[in-house]
C-alpha cells in the first residue's frame, strides 16, 4: 500500500529559527514529510563538474549552455541568476551547517526528509533555462543529485523546475532549438526543421483566419481538436510539444537511475509536475511520468502565475492578432482550449484582478479549478505512481480561505492522490514564523 504523505516545503533557516514549528505541524496537520530546499555547500569534486568556466561565469559561457530560440538567440539576456550561482540552479552562498541542523531537527520530529534540488529552468521571470540536451549540463545535474542523495542523511530528492519556463506562452514555448536539441530531436524520431516550418504555418493561419470562426468554435462548445481542424494544423505543431516532453523525460531517466545506483532503489527520486491543463506547454507528459520519477507532485499552489497568467497572455496574444475580438470572446477560446469553459471564469481581463492579493480565490472559481486539475492529473498519471499535490496552505504568497484549503485537501484524497505537500501553513496553523533571511 502506498504511504500517505503530508509534507511541507521549507528553507533550512526557517526550520532552524523555528525549532517547534515542525512538531506543531506534525501534531496538528499530520505532517510526516519535510521537503527541505537545498541551500548547502557542494564538495569540490562536484563543483569541478560545473559547466561554468569559473565563478562568476563569463557571459559567453552562460550563453553557450542556455536554451535557444528558433532564431538561434539565447533564451535570455538577463544573467543575474547565473552570476549568483556556482552551477545551474545552485546558489553560490551555501551554508552546510544550517542544512545539517535542519535535517537533525526534522529527524528529531520523526519526519521523512527529501532534499529539493533544481533543474533546467532556473528563473521563470527572466526565462533562464539551461539546455537539456547539452552533455555538460546533464553531467552537472547527475553530479549534484548523486551528491545530495549520498552526502546527507535524507530519504529522497524532490527536483523542481524540471521543465520549460512556466510563462510557456509565448517565450518559453519556443525553446530549445539549438544544434544539440536538433540532434536530440532526431534521436527521438523528430525533425526539427519540419516542426519549425509547421509552427510557422500554424501562426500564419491563425493570423489569416476570420476571427468570427474562432469565436463560433468556442460558442458551439467544441474542443481542442476542432481548433486543429480549423487551423489546418500540420503534424509538426503537435510533434513540437511531444518532442519537448519526450526530451525532458529521456533526460530525467538517467538522472533517476544514477541516483538509485548511488543511494539504493529505496531512495526516492522525483520531480513536481506542471498543472495538468497546461502541462504539455511546459514539457510535462503525465502519462510517462512513471518512467522518470518515483512520484508526482501536481503544482496547485501558484494559481496566479501558472494558469491565470497563461490564460491572460494567451488571450492578449489572440487580441493582438485579431483586434475585432472582444476580451470575453478571446478568453472563451482560451477557456475552451484549457477545459475551463464550463466554470464561472472571468468575462474580461480586468476581472482577473491579477495584481490584487486575493485574485487567486476572489475572482476565479479556485476550488473548482483545482479539483479539475487534480482529477486530470490523477487520470493522466500511471495508476501506480504516488501523487502528492502541492497546496497553498497560507502565505505563499497570499493566504487562501481556510475553508477552501480544507476542501482542496479533502478533494486531493477523494480523487485518489496519496497526500499533499504544503507551501505555507499560516491559514491552517496559528504559528508566526520568525523572519527568514
Amino acid at each position: 500500500m502506498t504511504k500517505q504523505r503530508i509534507g511541507i516545503y521549507l528553507r533550512p533557516s526557517q526550520v532552524v529559527r523555528n525549532p517547534t514549528y515542525l512538531p506543531r505541524l506534525r501534531d496538528q496537520l499530520g505532517l510526516n514529510l519535510l521537503v527541505l530546499i537545498y541551500t548547502g555547500e557542494l564538495s569540490q569534486q562536484v563543483l569541478a563538474q560545473s559547466p561554468f568556466d569559473g565563478w562568476p561565469p563569463s557571459p559567453d559561457n552562460i550563453r553557450a549552455i542556455l536554451a535557444q530560440r528558433f532564431d538561434g538567440s539565447p533564451c535570455t539576456d538577463k544573467f543575474t541568476n547565473p552570476l549568483q550561482s556556482v552551477g545551474p540552479h545552485v546558489d553560490a552562498n551555501g551554508d552546510d551547517v544550517e542544512v545539517r541542523a535542519a535535517i537533525q531537527l526534522a529527524r528529531d520530529a520523526g519526519l521523512e526528509i527529501w532534499l529539493m534540488g533544481g533543474a533546467w529552468t532556473a528563473n521563470d521571470a527572466d526565462v533562464v533555462m539551461y539546455c537539456p540536451s547539452k552533455a555538460q549540463n546533464q553531467q552537472w545535474y547527475e553530479a549534484v543529485y548523486t551528491y545530495l542523495a549520498t552526502a546527507y542523511a535524507v530519504d529522497g530528492l524532490d527536483i523542481t523546475h524540471a521543465r520549460f519556463p512556466m510563462r510557456s506562452f509565448p517565450k518559453g514555448l519556443f525553446l530549445c532549438a539549438c544544434p544539440d536539441c536538433t540532434r536530440s530531436a532526431a534521436a527521438l524520431g523528430y525533425d526539427m526543421r519540419a516542426m519549425q516550418a509547421d509552427i510557422d504555418h500554424a501562426h500564419t493561419r491563425l493570423q489569416q483566419i476570420d476571427s468570427r470562426r474562432l469565436v463560433e468554435i468556442a460558442r458551439h462548445a467544441l474542443g481542442p481538436f476542432d481548433y486543429l481542424q480549423l487551423l489546418g494544423m500540420r503534424p509538426g505543431v503537435i510533434d513540437w510539444l511531444r518532442f519537448r516532453a519526450d526530451l525532458l523525460t529521456s533526460q530525467l531517466i538517467p538522472l533517476r537511475n544514477a541516483v538509485h545506483q548511488a543511494a539504493g532503489d529505496e531512495f526516492i527520486f522525483g520531480a513536481d509536475t506542471y498543472p495538468a491543463s497546461f502541462s504539455l506547454l511546459a514539457g510535462h507528459n503525465h502519462a510517462r511520468w512513471g518512467e522518470c520519477s518515483d512520484f508526482a507532485s501536481p503544482l496547485l499552489s501558484h494559481v496566479d502565475i501558472f494558469p491565470m497568467w497563461t490564460m491572460i497572455v494567451s488571450a492578449q496574444f489572440l487580441l493582438e492578432l485579431h483586434p475585432t475580438l472582444s476580451e470575453q470572446e478571446a478568453l472563451q477560446v482560451v477557456y475552451r482550449f484549457a477545459g475551463y469553459d464550463h466554470l464561472a471564469m472571468p468575462a474580461n481581463l480586468a476581472e482577473f484582478a491579477w495584481h490584487e492579493p486575493d485574485c487567486e480565490y476572489r475572482h476565479i472559481p479556485l476550488v473548482e479549478m483545482l479539483r479539475l486539475d487534480m482529477a486530470k492529473a490523477r487520470l493522466y498519471l500511471p495508476p501506480g505512481i504516488p501523487s502528492y499535490p502541492i497546496i497553498q496552505g497560507g502565505g505563499a504568497p497570499h493566504d487562501w480561505p481556510r475553508t477552501a484549503i480544507e476542501t482542496i485537501m479533502a478533494d486531493a484524497l477523494a480523487l485518489g492522490h496519496n497526500g499533499y505537500i504544503f507551501q505555507g501553513t499560516s491559514a491552517l496553523v496559528d504559528f508566526t514564523l520568525s523572519v527568514d533571511r
